[in-house]
């Protein structure tokens, strides 16, 4: 890794996450809601049968109104928990005990039902920043970038507008998104 390159993400990420923090929470809320409606009528929804959400930290997209979607089409609904430098994805419904991990991030119990990642056929990914090509900006500890490195269900980053930025250089572990779902719309990714 070239000090440039993480020179470059740090840099961007500090000027996402504040940008991202700005927004106010009404908009952030009306953002969510007006892209759950471009996902839940495509057909990339439609035949997921099992889907990886995740618990929103701070003032990240919040997928709340997709997966109440999911549970209400029956499909399996499951989330990360961080188990040293890897996820693992487990069962977990609304009302469910949780409990903090890395960032104070919020992830199912350890005695939730574990469920196998390469059985996920949608993954809606939390980010920093979404590159045009679909390169994914997270937060630096690259826990989705190995999931992605093996799993094969679809990627899609859940974002703002605003998280939607010019690419930047890349590394050898970077792993592209399938697709990005902001308020805009439906983005796929070659």
């Amino acid at each position: 890794m070239t000090g440039g390159v993480s020179d470059i993400k740090h840099v961007l990420r500090r000027q996402l996450r504040f940008e991202r923090d700005a927004l106010e929470n009404e908009h952030r809320v009306a953002c969510a809601e007006r892209a759950s409606r471009f996902i839940i009528d495509h057909t990339l929804w439609e035949s997921a049968h099992v889907v990886a959400s995740y618990l929103p930290h701070e003032s990240e997209f919040d997928p709340t109104v997709i997966a109440r979607s999911a549970i209400a089409k029956s499909k399996k609904l499951v989330f990360p928990r961080v188990v040293g430098k890897h996820l693992e994805f487990h069962s977990w419904r609304e009302g469910d005990a949780v409990e903090a991990t890395v960032g104070g991030v919020l992830q199912p119990l350890a005695s939730a039902a574990p469920f196998a990642t390469d059985e996920i056929e949608l993954f809606l990914t939390p980010l920093l920043g979404c590159g045009i090509s679909g390169i994914r900006l997270g937060y630096g500890g690259g826990f989705y970038d190995r999931v992605f490195a093996n799993a094969p269900g679809f990627r899609l980053g859940l974002g703002f507008d605003m998280q939607r930025v010019k690419d930047w250089p890349v590394e050898a572990h970077d792993q592209r998104l399938n697709g990005y779902l902001s308020e805009s719309g439906l983005v796929l990714f070659d």
